[in-house]
């Protein structure tokens, strides 16, 4: 079951690629309808892919042992819309284009163009800001392939079958299309200069240039109405770090391994969890906060005391801890986790005044450097 269900996910992207470019070479035609659901499919099974990995942030650490994907988001979500739009934008141009067997007003058709330019423009920043990490077609092949590089060959594959099919479409307007249009006078001499110019097909592919200026002022203007910068779109790729058109620096990888509650200091609201610093557990920074240090405080003077209990209880915390902590993904889950270790917390700061001449100062050195 396991490995229909890796087939099921890995092959269809990799096996349309083929087709479509054996398709291509053997210029085979498809309908619109067919690439319509193909790339909708393709579209949706993306956006699962990429949000079941939950990207941080660029300004978030990425939580190692504890995230599952170990890069930053690869578009800033902040200005997500505006890279949507665009992709939208150029999705729509390329299906409204390939789907009507009825011949396009010229200057509509040529409008729809400077559409599929967007979605050209869009797609090749993708697939640039992705080309850091994309793993060479030799690495596919052997066992040392990590899943963040084959989960980003996997992404790539919508936007280099649009590119495909998107120049395959502009070359074959530009070179059929005017031999399909009927040449038709008209009484007003404007009218007629109109139409002779949009008749060659051949030069739409540059008045679709012409037209891509005013077009892009049209998106920015609905971007701003929604909130956006007017530089949204080139943000969308900049303001990200690990990727080929980065340009910020994320704070370094923090480890949280077997300890839970390094899990409920990072990933718990601030106001409730209340994080107090970084510490270092083993070589890695981690975020402390009291209830942390209070339950390794316990455990360091268990450890002292009672040194043959405290190895079989490390032994369980172990076992049971980092599998829990990965159930731990989520602020509200990690924010429960804090309030029913509370008892806890309170047994073990109990039990701290009790048998330890210092309390606080053995909790206030948890996890600092050398110690």
């Amino acid at each position: 079951m396991g490995i229909i269900m890796i087939l099921v996910l890995l092959l269809p992207g990799p096996v349309f690629t083929c087709m479509n470019i054996w398709y291509l070479i053997q210029k085979k035609e498809k309908t619109g309808r067919f690439e319509a659901v193909a790339f909708t499919l393709g579209i949706l099974y993306s956006f699962l892919l990429y949000s079941g990995l939950s990207a941080r942030p660029w300004e978030e650490a990425v939580w190692i042992y504890g995230d599952i994907f170990m890069f930053h988001e690869i578009i800033s979500s902040v200005h997500a819309p505006s890279f949507l739009l665009f992709a939208a934008v150029g999705f729509l141009s390329y299906i409204l284009l390939k789907c009507r067997k009825e011949e396009w007003p010229p200057l509509l058709q040529v409008l729809l163009i400077s559409g599929l330019y967007v979605g050209i423009l869009v797609n090749v920043l993708i697939l640039i800001q992705m080309g850091r990490h994309i793993p060479p077609v030799e690495l596919f092949m052997g066992e040392e392939v990590g899943d963040e590089f084959l989960v980003i060959g996997l992404l790539c594959l919508v936007p280099f079958n649009f590119l495909l099919r998107a120049l395959e479409l502009l070359i074959r307007i530009v070179h059929t299309q005017g031999e399909m249009r009927e040449e038709k006078s008209y009484s007003a001499s404007w009218l007629q200069k109109c139409n002779d110019l949009l008749r060659d097909s051949r030069k739409w592919a540059l008045y679709a240039v012409l037209l891509l200026l005013p077009l892009l002022v049209v998106l920015i203007l609905l971007l701003l109405l929604f909130g956006q910068q007017p530089d949204s779109v080139i943000r969308a790729f900049t303001e990200t770090s690990d990727w080929t058109l980065s340009t910020k620096i994320s704070p370094p990888p923090i480890e949280a391994d077997a300890h839970y509650l390094c899990t409920v200091a990072m990933q718990g609201d601030e106001k409730l969890v209340k994080p107090l610093r970084y510490g270092i557990r083993k070589g890695e920074r981690i975020v402390v906060n009291r209830q942390l240090c209070v339950a390794n405080a316990f455990e360091q003077l268990l450890e002292e005391r009672l040194p043959a209990f405290h190895r079989h209880l490390r032994h369980f915390y172990d076992t049971y801890g980092y599998p829990l902590s990965l159930h731990l993904q989520t602020p509200l889950r990690a924010d429960v986790t804090y309030l029913l270790m509370k008892p806890l917390e309170w047994m073990f700061l109990l039990a701290l005044y009790l048998f330890d001449v210092r309390p606080e100062d053995r909790i206030a050195r948890q996890y600092l450097p050398g110690i």
